[in-house]
């Protein structure tokens, strides 16, 4: 499938995968911002000899990982404690949480969902996200789109590891949109008896559930509910013909490119389209799956399309998500936004 109009605009099995870009360019944080932010707060001058110039977020929670493996109150390493780094390693957490849970505009998430409703039409409309905001839950709201995240209740919803891994519309409609956060989500709880809930009033009751960015995250990847996120993810990938968009994705999750690549390896009626914001991704994106067929990837002026680079003659850069938006909008209104010298992209 090389034309891009017809496959946005034409009904179809479309999947959505979701990375931080999205919610940067709605106005949150990213890692290089989370990593500037986090930096300015922890002040800890014992600590700052253990992080270098480019460290960023993720590198930061590792080291305090490493160091609590190390440290004990009796043996201090450059007079850090085992409690001084757990406080260090909480008000990192806690930062992260903060900045992700600011109020911004999601207009452009509401265009997103109303697209994917329209071109899935009655077939399945899966969105695997990465982000722990709830920008996509307040777009989907706004609409009146039916969603579900595998949790069923009112008052605190409970999570029901068989509904994810249900197709057949046994817990809700088919035709509902299936929201997996496969990194978990800012009202994602649990209890110290391992009850999964949701629960958006703030309090320090109950452990936020989240992936962090660190070295720990392949492992918390295997836990509730997140296995059963990443299982879905699998199955989705190699089941019947379908497309699957990637948006915001730098492609630095080893075990979600694993996942990836077991798709377009496995399911020969896969394709899989990204949309890559600066050349840093989308030469990312080529390397780890340039190999594959059913891969395509586009960025400002070029377009990469069964292993082979070529120029993409459209007025804007398709990476970035406000002129993505923007396309589809148009082919909402049944519109032709691409320019005459690349309607074959």
């Amino acid at each position: 499938m090389d034309n891009l109009l017809e496959i946005l605009a034409s009904p179809k099995q479309v999947g959505l995968f979701i990375g931080a870009g999205i919610s940067k360019a709605c106005g949150l944080s990213n890692i290089d911002d989370l990593t500037k932010i986090v930096k300015e707060q922890l002040n800890d001058k014992n600590f700052e000899k253990f992080i270098d110039e480019n460290d960023n977020v993720e590198i930061i929670l590792n080291k305090l990982q490493q160091l609590k493996s190390l440290v004990s109150e009796k043996k201090p390493i450059n007079d850090l404690t085992i409690s001084g780094i757990k406080k260090l390693e909480k008000k990192v957490k806690e930062t992260i949480f903060s900045e992700l849970s600011k109020k911004v505009d999601f207009d452009k998430l509401c265009s997103l969902v109303i697209w994917l409703n329209y071109v899935n039409q009655e077939k399945e409309k899966e969105i695997f996200t990465l982000n722990y905001d709830l920008l996509l839950e307040s777009a989907l709201e706004e609409v009146n789109l039916p969603y579900f995240t595998g949790f069923i209740g009112n008052v605190k919803p409970f999570f029901i590891s068989d509904s994810v891994d249900n197709f057949d519309g046994e817990f809700v409609k088919q035709s509902w949109t299936k929201l997996w956060k496969l990194h978990g989500s800012l009202n994602f709880k649990k209890t110290t008896e391992e009850k999964i809930f949701i629960e958006n009033n703030i309090s320090d009751e109950f452990e936020n559930l989240l992936i962090y960015p660190s070295m720990d995250k392949y492992l918390s990847s295997r836990k509730a509910p997140f296995i059963s996120y990443f299982d879905r993810f699998r199955k989705y990938l190699l089941k019947g013909e379908k497309i699957l968009i990637i948006l915001g994705y730098s492609f630095s999750d080893e075990h979600v490119n694993e996942i990836i690549i077991n798709g377009l390896n496995s399911n020969p009626r896969l394709s899989v389209f990204s949309f890559a914001y600066d050349k840093k991704t989308y030469e990312g994106g080529i390397k780890i799956l340039g190999i594959y067929p059913n891969f395509s990837i586009y960025t400002e002026k070029k377009k990469f399309i069964n292993r082979t680079e070529t120029d993409f003659n459209y007025k804007n850069n398709i990476g970035d998500f406000n002129n993505f938006i923007e396309l589809i909008n148009s082919l909402l209104k049944h519109q032709n936004p691409l320019s005459k010298t690349d309607k074959s992209s």
